[in-house]
């Protein structure tokens, strides 16, 4: 008699031991939620170590004006076709960027004021570049023009763009760069 009581509470704890449906909905719920947070972590992560490229090469962009300046005492405007006047997306090269995707800087038909302020990037990029120059009493465009003024001890001045849609919706993210703020960045919509 202890044998069938015992094996009837074994049988009974094994029962037990088992999920209801309800615990287990609860468990891929759960599991479900998770992998959302990590998908949409991810991909967050993905953009920000993507858009690096933009920072880094607005530096190396600023670095080679600081040295062509001192080599002929004035900036060099660059984007996709001749001097820019203006900044944009329009006046930027590589004219097939942003895309989600790598395209080429250097080509055949590349605007020579790329090659003449000596920037030539490594590898494929996913922003697109340009340099506007001016001179006193020319003011830099708005909203690097904050503070300036035409008074005598203003200085040559140069601001560079860099535009990329890492996602390829409508939104574009801008950085931004300006001599006459100690070269600080200036973002919007960095990961778009």
């Amino acid at each position: 008699m202890k044998t069938t009581t015992a094996s009837r509470r074994l049988a009974y704890r094994w029962a037990r031991a088992g999920m209801t449906l309800i615990e287990l909905m609860m468990v891929v719920v759960i599991l479900g939620v998770l992998a959302g947070v990590g998908a949409y972590t991810y991909s967050s992560y993905l953009r920000r170590s993507r858009s690096q490229e933009a920072r880094t090469m607005l530096a190396s962009i600023a670095s080679r004006e600081e040295a062509y300046r001192s080599e002929f005492s004035t900036y060099c405007a660059a984007g996709a076709m001749g001097t820019p006047t203006s900044l944009g997306l329009s006046n930027a090269w590589p004219t097939s960027a942003p895309t989600g995707s790598r395209v080429p800087f250097l080509g055949t038909s590349m605007p020579s004021e790329w090659l003449q302020l000596g920037f030539r990037p490594t590898g494929d990029v996913r922003y697109r570049y340009v340099v506007v120059v001016g001179a006193p009493p020319t003011a830099p465009p708005s909203p690097y023009d904050s503070g300036f003024t035409s008074a005598p001890n203003q200085d040559l001045w140069f601001v560079s763009e860099a535009y990329g849609n890492l996602d390829a919706d409508s939104v574009v993210s801008t950085f931004g760069i300006f001599s006459g703020n100690s070269n600080t960045l200036r973002i919007v919509n960095e990961t778009e």
